[in-house]
């Protein structure tokens, strides 16, 4: 497999968090401007503007709600696009600043830790763990395209693909710059938070 960079958007703010795809249209959380924007995926441009008090880190979308990593300590925030209205939060149990990533669907989510590559499968009803694993990485970013969780290490300016099935690493890519934030896109496509370069920037996986 290798990486190819289809398009680069340049970001509204510059303090790049996290990014999601709603199928349509991406969104983008910015921890300076404490907002969350939507994107048109072509040129860039700011289709809507949300107030989001002390954006953090990473951003998902699980198919009608935002969830934004937020707040001093960080919490997840459950968002409605819509209007920006704050429809709940869930709390961290333990070491809540070293969780960075996050990936959302209906009926579970995932979270991975920047201190020691820590990912969780959790249940949404009630939040317990429902599986974990130790990467090899510093998690920032994290996105599931069947079996294979990926996630953005910052450190290691890499993305990086994790197949959940067997607990093993089975990919790294070089990036241009420092990743945050992750999502997949359409196809065999992901955008990823270009931290150094101000940009949103969309790859694709070729094999």
């Amino acid at each position: 497999m290798r990486l190819e960079v289809v398009r680069t958007l340049r970001a509204p703010g510059d303090h790049l968090c996290g990014v999601a795809w709603d199928g349509c249209n991406i969104w983008h959380s910015d921890g300076a401007t404490n907002s969350i924007y939507q994107l048109d995926p072509v040129t860039g441009e700011v289709i809507i503007a949300l107030p989001c008090h002390d954006v953090r880190t990473c951003l998902s979308f699980d198919e009608n709600f935002l969830w934004q990593i937020a707040g001093r300590p960080k919490r997840i925030r459950i968002i409605r696009p819509s209007d920006g209205l704050v429809l709940g939060e869930i709390a961290f149990d333990t070491d809540p600043d070293a969780w960075c990533a996050l990936h959302a669907e209906s009926g579970r989510y995932w979270v991975g830790s920047k201190t020691n590559g820590m990912i969780e499968e959790r249940d949404r009803c009630d939040h317990h763990v429902l599986r974990q694993c130790k990467t090899h990485g510093s998690l920032h970013g994290l996105a599931r395209a069947g079996d294979i969780l990926w996630y953005t290490d910052y450190p290691a300016r890499q993305l990086v693909g994790w197949d959940w099935s067997q607990n093993s690493e089975i990919v790294r890519f070089d990036l241009s710059g420092h990743p945050t934030g992750l999502s997949r896109g359409w196809g065999d496509t992901f955008w990823y938070c270009d931290y150094t370069n101000q940009c949103l920037t969309q790859v694709q996986l070729q094999k």
